[in-house]
């Protein structure tokens, strides 16, 4: 359960005996941070500013979709997914509208901690709020976030490959138990993933698209996630188009 932060651990000691780590910013500053409200003053509604937001928040509910499911795999939720995914969507949207009163950026939902879940096994809810109000606390004290700042680049990001190559195995898992032998189902899954590799495979295709379309496509997850959603939903209105004429 404690393999990812031992993995933390070992490799930051690994950086500081090969004196890639330094610490000694830690103790310079101050003691305590706390967030400043509004610190951009009142806001302000600007129509050309919030088109940007809204496609992004359209990617954000995309991400939010496909984690939500995946979460609720791992954990064996008995919960209805189609119910829980508009909460969770509801509960970044009131996240967010709060985030703004201190300056934040739209919130969404960190894939990351899906595969934080299914390696440590802990799927209590309250460990969950118990690390949320940790977070708080490192946040306010200041240098724990400079200590944090400290860490190897190259030990973060290792371990980010591990969490989501544990994400993926769970994506490879949900598709092998899912039956593919409609064309929908098929067409769905093969032009979501030809959709969301694009950008990875081919950087910088949508350069010359205009901003919206490259944030949107631009985005892996959001691009495969939209695309496999209207392929699914094109073939089963055809499906229901086909059975009602038949049936007259």
């Amino acid at each position: 359960q404690l393999a990812v932060m031992f993995g933390l651990l070992a490799g930051t000691l690994l950086g500081m005996a090969l004196g890639s780590t330094d610490f000694s910013g830690v103790s310079h500053g101050p003691l305590f941070s706390f967030p400043q409200l509004l610190p951009f003053g009142w806001p302000i509604f600007d129509l050309s500013a919030s088109l940007p937001l809204l496609i992004y928040a359209v990617i954000s509910m995309a991400e939010a979709t496909g984690q939500t499911i995946a979460t609720a795999e791992i954990v064996n939720s008995t919960q209805n997914v189609q119910q829980a995914i508009p909460r969770t969507i509801r509960g970044d949207a009131v996240m967010s509208l709060l985030g703004g009163i201190f300056g934040t950026s739209l919130i969404i939902t960190s894939g990351e901690n899906i595969g934080v879940v299914r390696t440590t096994n802990v799927k209590s809810r309250f460990v969950t709020a118990a690390a949320g109000g940790l977070l708080i606390l490192i946040a306010i004290f200041a240098p724990l976030v400079r200590l944090a700042t400290c860490l190897p680049g190259s030990v973060v990001c290792g371990t980010a490959v591990i969490v989501f190559s544990i994400i993926g195995v769970i994506g490879i898992d949900m598709i092998a138990r899912e039956p593919l032998h409609t064309p929908g189902k098929t067409y769905a899954l093969a032009m979501g993933l030809a959709m969301g590799m694009l950008p990875i495979l081919v950087p910088g295709l949508y350069q010359n698209f205009p901003a919206g379309v490259q944030m949107v496509f631009g985005n892996g997850m959001a691009a495969g996630t939209l695309t496999a959603i209207l392929v699914n939903s094109l073939f089963n209105w055809s499906e229901k188009r086909t059975q009602a004429r038949v049936k007259s």
